[in-house]
């Protein structure tokens, strides 16, 4: 079983009377990609500084790699990189230097470290060029590079695609799959945009308004989202009669009111109607529905929108 890397109980963070954050409950074990899915404001950027250490929480625990205690979570703070906004970089010198820099003021020792890191983030081919001659993407890169240093376990990232072009989203994603598949990084990583997440995360938590709404895996996100056949009949027990004898399936679902979802033959609704007439069911709608990812998480965060 793989163990705990974070775990927050009813984590709040308060400015004057205002919940920035709002007893927040959230676990991220070893070796997950956490997506951390909201609209800008809901929360996302303040949770990661609590963690960070970077602001000081208003109650509840944080627990990091199985500390809680207050001076024990900061020491193992070490083993964690941090991407939170925009990192502190000086423009009108080499990528080369601004890691060098950024690993002598950590205390690492070794000058290799920062070659390594250069090679991991794809950056090495450009580490004599100056900051300001980067691209964004580039420029995310170093930020990434720049929180590894350390070799760290558990890497933090806030909206590290943020305003990116569809390629730079893509190395981006590689590079984070390839940390967490060959060097075992564990990561949380924040955004607005959850179809890119998906591309390859395997938890969510999705917050809003302060609040954790819903934390789900990769496959319970799927079976939310699985297209159906939505099927309303003036006889639902007919209808199951008809999908289970004639179409031979029973991956089906009965809802209230005669709806009946059916989650095979998607493609072919006819032959649906036609089993459920011949066994003597009016077919008053048969339509294929079904969230997708954009979808589901808009339902989500309306339904929440009062709470």
């Amino acid at each position: 079983m793989k163990y705990t890397v974070l775990r927050t109980v009813n984590l709040t963070k308060k400015y004057k009377d205002t919940k920035v954050l709002d007893n927040v409950n959230i676990t991220i074990r070893k070796g997950d990609i956490y997506g951390f899915i909201g609209q800008n404001g809901a929360g996302k950027t303040t949770f990661m500084k609590l963690i960070s250490g970077l602001i000081i929480k208003s109650s509840g625990e944080i627990e990091l790699f199985g500390e809680n205690d207050s001076r024990k979570v900061e020491d193992v703070r070490s083993r964690m990189g941090c991407l939170i906004e925009t990192p502190a970089v000086y423009n009108y010198s080499t990528v080369y230097k601004n890691l060098e820099i950024n690993r002598i003021q950590k205390g690492i020792p070794g000058k290799e470290s920062v070659d390594k890191v250069l090679k991991m983030v794809d950056l090495y081919e450009q580490r004599k060029k100056t900051v300001n001659k980067l691209s964004m993407g580039m420029k995310q890169k170093l930020g990434i590079a720049m929180a590894l240093i350390g070799k760290p376990e558990f890497l933090i990232l806030d909206e590290p695609i943020n305003g990116l072009d569809p390629m730079s989203i893509i190395e981006i994603r590689e590079i984070l799959n390839r940390l967490n598949k060959e060097f075992g990084v564990t990561i949380l990583i924040s955004s607005h945009i959850l179809s890119e997440l998906y591309q390859f995360a395997n938890v969510y938590g999705i917050i809003h308004k302060g609040r954790l709404v819903e934390e789900l895996s990769s496959k319970q996100l799927e079976e939310k989202c699985q297209k159906f056949l939505y099927i309303r009949t003036d006889n639902s027990a007919k209808a199951v009669f008809a999908i289970e004898s004639i179409l031979k399936t029973q991956n089906y679902e009965v809802m209230p009111n005669n709806i009946i979802k059916l989650y095979e033959y998607l493609d072919k609704p006819a032959r649906v109607s036609s089993a459920l007439l011949n066994n003597g069911s009016l077919v008053e709608e048969i339509t294929l529905k079904g969230d997708n990812l954009e979808e589901y998480y808009s339902k989500l965060v309306r339904g929440n929108m009062n709470v």
